[in-house]
């Protein structure tokens, strides 16, 4: 399903301990470890005292470094996971360098996502990069704004609860319960397609929420259909018909069932139609303390 992901990587403990998470997803045996580097912000010279030839430096022994860490430190163990190291380094057009990138960190990661052909980036809600700023929330709101990959967004209270919980290695099931919401478009259907591809699913939660109460007969018969399709031995699919404010159903619903994972398509109508640009569906995945897998509509 996602044979290759997308990880960037600030080097902080937090986006170390987000690339276990791939050791999770069915089928994954590449991961492109991406740095991006904004060598034009002049506040990163202010704050190290070094040289932009010493920060790239570091920056590349450092990713390099994880890229290792990462290959041998797998949770897999029917096969080995080859990892790619990538450095990107914004700089302003005037500077004279082979490896010059213009743009934004989010233009970086997608564009790196493109050119290496990734099914998957995963990103954290926020983070800390070599220099404090380097790597912040608006970077994964950019993504999630942006992209047109799907995208895993992983929350840091999480990863420091599962460091608790095991300090040696944190090995999730993300999979293992799974809220899909829908609207029920033709579009929200890569989501349900997503969902019934999924390995090691043990239940699915199918999530809708009208507006009013005429709309409860149709959206049941729509959704008992699809329960139907997603259901396999071993697994077992629920149907949820909600009503209310969308993002706070969807959250309310998550939370009392202790749902792993969030899947929804970035495209639709009603709230999943604003998935890139309004205010609910961002604010279901500001909000969520678990997992959210934004599916992408694929194009024909």
């Amino acid at each position: 399903m996602f044979e290759k992901v997308l990880i960037p990587t600030d080097f902080s403990r937090y986006t170390s301990k987000m690339a276990e998470y791939v050791t999770e997803i069915p089928g994954t045996r590449e991961v492109v470890l991406l740095n991006v580097l904004d060598a034009s912000n002049p506040k990163l010279l202010e704050k190290s005292g070094w040289s932009y030839d010493a920060i790239i430096s570091e920056a590349a022994f450092r990713l390099n470094e994880e890229a290792k860490l990462l290959a041998s430190n797998t949770c897999k163990k029917e096969a080995s996971l080859m990892v790619k190291p990538i450095l990107k380094v914004i700089v302003e057009p005037r500077v004279d360098a082979d490896f010059v990138y213009g743009g934004t960190v989010g233009d970086a990661i997608q564009k790196t996502a493109w050119e290496e052909n990734v099914s998957l980036i995963i990103m954290g809600a926020q983070g800390k990069g070599m220099l404090e700023g380097m790597l912040l929330g608006s970077v994964s709101t950019e993504v999630l704004r942006q992209g047109e990959t799907d995208l895993l967004i992983l929350r840091h209270k999480m990863l420091e609860k599962g460091k608790e919980a095991n300090k040696e290695r944190f090995c999730p099931d993300i999979f293992s319960r799974v809220l899909v919401a829908t609207d029920l478009s033709a579009a929200a259907e890569d989501a349900i397609t997503l969902a019934k591809e999924l390995e090691g699913t043990k239940e699915i939660l199918l999530a809708h929420v009208i507006s009013k109460e005429e709309e409860f007969d149709r959206a049941a018969e729509k959704l008992n259909l699809m329960r139907q399709d997603l259901e396999q031995p071993g697994r077992m699919v629920t149907v949820h018909i909600l009503k209310g404010k969308p993002a706070d159903q969807i959250l309310e619903l998550a939370k009392k069932h202790d749902a792993s994972l969030l899947i929804f398509s970035s495209q639709g109508k009603g709230w999943i139609k604003q998935m890139r640009l309004g205010n609910t569906s961002f604010d279901v995945a500001r909000r969520s303390d678990r997992p959210v897998l934004v599916v992408r509509q694929k194009k024909s």
